[in-house]
């Protein structure tokens, strides 16, 4: 391992142990699924969960398992995705050097390490970070020359895998497909029952997780509602195709993290992409990829041509199954079983990076010195968002800060009026799962309801409420709501802004008695 990977496998460890250490505090839907963990046993993990959450069982029992041991503190309800997101880390720089020339495999490896959503997720107890994790695992073992070991190595992971990633499955599929095909083109009857009894296994292991656990999150209304635009049409309409297109400009920016919003920069990323494909495809046909040359000439050597052969047909092989998880993909999310959008594709970012790897450093021979600036904007970009997530996280919803300031100034008969607090909405999950530690006495809670489609529904809750000091608890704002609760409470006397923190805002109201 060359000095500039170990380089880049330390800022890439840095940034994720930079955010894991913030431990800011659990942003609601952190505290949904926190909420499932800490309240059920290990049993109950297996069964439907509640607060309309989904994620795999055994991502939930690896949390579980960590609450056990170190308590349900921040740090340990995100260790599992800290310590997955090291893993995928280290799995993706071994796919990169074993599929890639050194330098587009360090480039790769570099947008991989500073990639700002992988570095957010790892600091967050939600499975995404180990989505990301798995698929560079088996990319790993797929790369390269598959020994008896690395065999068996593949069947383990592959199995487990289904267990702890639900995207686990198109990534097996795309690559299990891609070398099968090889096999029968190759007519390697040995390889083909190799195959045969791999893709059993994985099958029989997805089957079981199916039974127990996953067959119930394709019968949650609310979750396919919440994801409704997101699942994949027929591209037999104008409406469609731009679906496609949408979605694929989209990922260019989240979660892929390589782009801005803007709609020309992200459809430059998605370019550099389908070329590092087309490079991939083509080192097959060119027989060699010489060391930072990618479709260099054939050595004159007969074994180094083989090896090359070998080689570029690893890169073929690998182009393939990076297309056949896309479309199985986009199979599953027209089935309404996979939406296809934002976070749920942090498992096909190990694949984008490989291809901006090879199709970005293809350019850079193609542009000399301009190359090099490229690479390094491809780079820079986010990196700066990585750094500053870590300072300012998007998704961050400090409840904490507030609630310590309550019970550090609560007077005797002080009341809470906590946001969606009836519900699964804005402070409410957040606050139920910190509520326990602050013992505020019992009847000062007033948990708001929730009245989307009904705003002066919160005006005549709001007059009903009891005389005197009322603390007054947002996180997790939704539209103007905010704005007419605030609104009510003046009516009802004097306030003042308590506490301003990243997501989230306390007041506090006098009313007269």
């Amino acid at each position: 391992m060359s000095k500039l990977t170990i380089a880049i496998l330390l800022l890439g460890a840095g940034l994720r142990t930079a955010a894991f250490a913030a431990e800011r505090s659990l942003w609601i839907d952190e505290a949904m699924v926190a909420l499932n963990v800490v309240e059920r046993c290990p049993a109950e993990l297996f069964e439907p969960l509640g607060r309309n959450q989904g994620a795999p069982v055994g991502f939930l029992l690896a949390t579980k398992a960590c609450v056990e041991l170190f308590g349900a503190s921040e740090r340990a309800l995100r260790l599992p995705a800290f310590l997955a997101s090291l893993v995928g880390l280290v799995a993706f720089a071994v796919a990169a050097h074993r599929l890639l020339p050194r330098s587009a495999a360090h480039l790769a490896s570099a947008l991989f390490a500073v990639s700002p959503h992988l570095v957010s997720y790892a600091a967050e107890c939600k499975q995404y970070s180990g989505d990301a994790a798995f698929a560079a695992v088996l990319l790993a073992l797929a790369a390269g020359p598959l020994t008896r070991l690395r065999w068996l190595a593949f069947g383990i992971v592959g199995s487990i895998a289904v267990w702890c990633s639900h995207p686990a499955l198109f990534v097996l599929a795309g690559l299990g497909i891609s070398l099968f095909g090889q096999a029968v083109w190759n007519r390697d009857r040995g390889r083909i029952l190799a195959l045969l009894a791999l893709g059993a296994t994985w099958l029989a292991s997805f089957a079981a997780v199916y039974l127990v656990n996953l067959r119930h999150l394709g019968h949650n209304d609310y979750l396919i509602r919440y994801w409704a635009g997101h699942f994949a049409p027929l591209p037999t309409s104008r409406s469609g195709v731009i679906w496609y297109v949408d979605h694929a400009l989209a990922f260019a920016n989240e979660p892929a993290g390589m782009t801005g919003e803007n709609r020309i920069v992200q459809a430059m990323g998605l370019v550099i992409g389908v070329l590092g494909l087309l490079v991939l495809a083509r080192s097959f046909r060119a027989g060699s990829v010489s060391d930072g040359h990618v479709g260099g000439s054939v050595p004159n050597c007969k074994s180094e041509a083989t090896v090359a052969h070998a080689s570029g047909s690893v890169r073929m092989r690998s182009a393939i199954a990076f297309l056949l998880t896309i479309a199985i993909a986009l199979i599953a999310s027209a089935h309404h079983l996979y939406p296809f959008a934002g976070r749920l594709l942090l498992f096909l970012v190990p694949m984008a990076c490989l291809l901006w790897g090879a199709g970005a450093i293809w350019l850079c021979e193609q542009l000399g010195r301009q190359g090099v600036v490229l690479g390094g904007v491809l780079c820079i970009w986010p990196l700066i968002q990585s750094v500053d997530q870590i300072d300012e996280p998007k998704r961050a919803e400090e409840i904490r800060p507030m609630l310590d300031r309550i019970r550090a100034d609560w007077q005797p008969g002080d009341r809470i009026y906590v946001y969606g607090g009836s519900g699964d909405a804005g402070a409410g999950p957040a606050f139920d799962f910190y509520c326990p530690r602050y013992d505020f006495p019992a009847g000062s809670v007033i948990r708001g309801g929730i009245h989307r489609d009904q705003p002066s529904m919160y005006r005549e809750e709001i007059l009903k409420l009891p005389a005197g000091r009322i603390w007054v608890l947002f996180t997790h704002r939704h539209r103007d709501e905010e704005s007419v609760i605030r609104s009510a409470f003046e009516g009802r006397g004097p306030g003042q802004p308590a506490m301003l923190v990243p997501g989230g805002s306390l007041d506090l109201y006098q009313s007269p008695r």
